[in-house]
C-alpha cells in the first residue's frame, strides 16, 4: 500500500521554490541539496556529496546499497533552475487550485519530491533493489561538471527514471535529440566603410551567408538540424567588421547524422564563401541522443500494461530537447524520462507543476518498479 502525505508533499515544495537555485548560483543549489539530504538520511540511505566545480554548487548521490557498485533502479534529477536570482523573491510560491506556481516548480522541484517519495514506498516494499537517488548541479548547462558523474552512474544502473516534468497531455518521454554546440568565429579584415569597403574582409556578411547556406541544407537533411541562436560582431558604425562570432544548437537523431552535418561545416571552413575570411569551428559541449534500447522498449511495454490495469493513460513521445537522461540512455541503462508530475509553461513566469497528476504518478511507478529484477545488469 502506497503512503503518500500530499500536504507534506506542498510544503515541502514550498520550501524548495523558494530558494534561488539558478545554474550558477551555488549556495542555492546547496541548500536545496541540504534539505534532499536530509530527507535520504531519513530514509535510512547513504548520501554523499560532490562538488566538481565550486561554481554550480554541489550534486547528491543517495544509496540504500552503498556496498554495491551495481544499481538497479536510478532515479535522477536536477536541482537548478534557469531562473536569475531574485525571482523566487519577486514571485515565490503559490497555489492556485491543483497548480503550484514558481521559479523551479515544475522544472524540476516536484520532480525531485516525487521521486523521494517513489524511493521511500519501494524501500518498505523492495528492500532488495539496489536503488540510487542522483541529483544533478548543473543541467540547465547541460551538466558541464556533472555529466562524467551522471555517465558513471548510468553505466552501473539497469533501470533509470528521470523526473523530468510529465508533458502537459501526461506524456512520458521516450527519445530525445542530442544536442551539440558550437562557437562559430570568422576572422576578417576591418576596413573604412566609406572609404575602402571592399578592401575589408565582412566577418559578419560571412556568417550571414552560413546561416543562408545551413537553412535549406538542413532541411534536405533532417536528422540534424543547425540553429544560429546568438550572433555577435562589429565594433563601430563606419568599419567593416574583422571579427564575428556566433553560437550555434545544433539537434540531432544519431551521432551518424550529427556527423555527416559537421562535415559539412568542416568544408564551408576550409572553403568559405570570402576567401579572405579564416573561420574557426569550437565544439564547447554535447548531450547524446536519448534512444529506446530492447530492455527501454520492455518497460515501456510494463508501463502501458500496468497504466491499464489501473486506469491510468500512458503515452510516449519523442522530443527535440535534451536532458540527463540522455546521458543515462548513452551508458545503456533502459531509460524513461519526464516521469514527474505534469508541468507546463516551463523556463517562464508562468511555470506550474500540477499537482493533482502527483498520486498517479506515483501509482504508476511504484506498480512499475514492484515488477523490476535486480541483482544483475541488463
Amino acid at each position: 500500500m502506497i503512503q503518500f502525505d500530499m500536504e507534506g508533499f506542498r510544503k515541502d515544495l514550498e520550501y524548495l521554490v523558494n530558494i534561488d537555485s539558478g545554474t550558477g548560483k551555488a549556495e542555492g543549489v546547496a541548500q536545496v541539496a541540504d534539505h534532499l539530504a536530509e530527507k535520504y538520511r531519513k530514509l535510512g540511505l547513504t548520501v554523499k556529496r560532490y562538488v566538481f566545480d565550486e561554481k554550480y554548487g554541489p550534486c547528491l548521490e543517495a544509496r540504500n546499497h552503498p556496498e554495491s557498485e551495481e544499481i538497479d533502479l536510478l532515479l535522477i534529477g536536477h536541482m537548478d533552475t534557469v531562473f536569475p536570482p531574485g525571482t523566487a523573491a519577486a514571485r515565490p510560491f503559490r497555489l492556485e487550485g491543483d497548480k503550484a506556481y514558481g521559479p523551479g516548480a515544475a522544472d524540476m522541484k516536484a520532480g525531485d519530491l516525487l521521486a523521494v517519495a517513489l524511493a521511500e514506498n519501494l524501500l518498505r516494499s523492495r528492500p532488495d533493489l539496489r536503488i540510487c537517488l542522483a541529483n544533478n548541479c548543473d543541467e540547465e548547462v547541460g551538466s558541464v561538471s556533472a555529466d562524467p558523474w551522471i555517465r558513471r552512474l548510468g553505466a552501473k544502473s539497469r533501470y533509470c527514471l528521470c523526473f523530468e516534468p510529465g508533458r502537459a497531455d501526461g506524456s512520458f518521454i521516450k527519445t530525445r535529440r542530442g544536442v551539440q554546440k558550437l562557437l562559430l568565429k570568422a576572422h576578417g579584415i576591418a576596413s573604412h566603410a566609406g572609404v575602402n569597403p571592399d578592401a575589408g574582409a565582412n566577418a559578419i556578411l560571412e556568417l550571414a551567408k552560413w546561416i543562408c547556406h545551413f537553412e535549406p541544407y538542413c532541411r534536405e537533411h533532417p536528422g540534424a538540424r543547425a540553429n544560429f541562436d546568438v550572433i555577435r560582431g562589429g565594433v563601430v558604425f563606419n568599419m567593416i567588421p574583422a571579427e564575428a562570432e556566433c553560437d550555434v544548437d545544433i539537434r540531432f537523431d544519431t551521432l551518424e547524422d550529427l556527423a555527416l552535418l559537421m562535415a559539412e561545416f568542416r568544408r564551408l571552413a576550409a572553403t568559405p564563401f570570402d576567401a579572405r575570411v579564416r573561420m574557426e569551428i569550437i565544439e564547447e559541449g554535447q548531450t547524446p541522443p536519448m534512444v529506446a534500447n530492447a530492455n527501454s522498449l520492455r518497460l515501456m511495454e510494463t508501463m502501458r500494461e500496468e497504466g491499464r490495469r489501473l486506469g491510468i493513460k500512458v503515452n510516449f513521445i519523442a522530443t527535440g530537447g535534451g536532458s540527463d537522461a540522455s546521458r543515462v540512455s548513452a551508458s545503456g541503462a533502459a531509460t524513461i524520462d519526464c516521469c514527474g508530475p505534469v508541468g507546463t509553461d516551463t523556463h517562464n513566469e508562468k511555470e506550474c507543476a500540477h499537482l493533482d497528476t502527483v498520486m498517479d504518478r506515483l501509482t504508476l511507478l511504484y506498480s512499475v518498479c514492484q515488477g523490476l529484477t535486480g541483482n544483475s545488469k541488463g
